[in-house]
């Protein structure tokens, strides 16, 4: 299967779930709005994000930017997701967001916001998904001014879904590395899932 096909195979199984359950967690495939909040505390102490702009690939429902606006001020959001039924629910929800239907890989490569973060973006990526992660982090750390937040689904996990991607942890920074020495692994919240922050200089304190 070709990239293009595997990204129209993920925003179909997208399509459905938001079909089928409507604006609710379960549409972006959390089994508990508890793991959603996690991963977005988690995401979020990667940076101070007051007065900070932000790019939120695979965006969903947007969510994380009310989650931001209750830590953060002046938060200047924008989300891209594969999703056309996702983004629609999306601007629903937020009309004042700057959400579109794209796909970061086929985006211009500049710096256009001071973070990206990226929330459970890799775990369908299929047979490819390796070399996949590697591009999708080469380009959104290329996007962003500041730093870059995502997570994945760790091969550390004691239970796992067969046809779900498990990235390894340290292969992931290792890999990281090349792009700068300030790297951040965080594996402390939830057993099968990791947080990575890549920052372009000296992260703060």
């Amino acid at each position: 299967m070709n990239e293009k096909n595997q990204f129209q195979q993920i925003a179909d199984f997208y399509n459905r779930r938001v079909v089928k359950y409507g604006y609710d967690p379960r549409s972006c495939d959390y089994g508990r709005r508890e793991s959603q909040e996690k991963k977005f505390r988690v995401l979020s102490e990667a940076f101070d994000f007051s007065g900070k702009s932000i790019l939120d690939v695979g965006c969903g429902l947007a969510d994380y930017s009310e989650y931001l606006s209750t830590k953060f001020s002046d938060v200047k959001y924008s989300g891209v997701d594969l999703s056309h039924e996702m983004i629609a629910k999306a601007r629903n929800a937020f009309p004042k967001l700057d959400l579109k239907v794209a796909n970061i890989l086929e985006e211009p490569e500049t710096e256009s916001h001071d973070i990206v973060s990226a929330n459970g973006i890799f775990y369908l990526l299929g047979l490819k998904a390796p070399n996949l992660m590697k591009e999708l982090i080469r380009v959104m750390f290329l996007r962003c001014r500041e730093c870059l937040a995502f997570n994945s689904l760790s091969t550390w996990a004691t239970v796992k879904e067969g046809d779900e991607y498990y990235a390894d942890p340290l292969l992931v920074v290792d890999w990281c590395r090349q792009f700068t020495p300030w790297v951040t692994l965080r594996h402390d919240y939830l057993v099968h899932d990791f947080t990575v922050y890549l920052y372009k200089n000296n992260p703060p304190q």
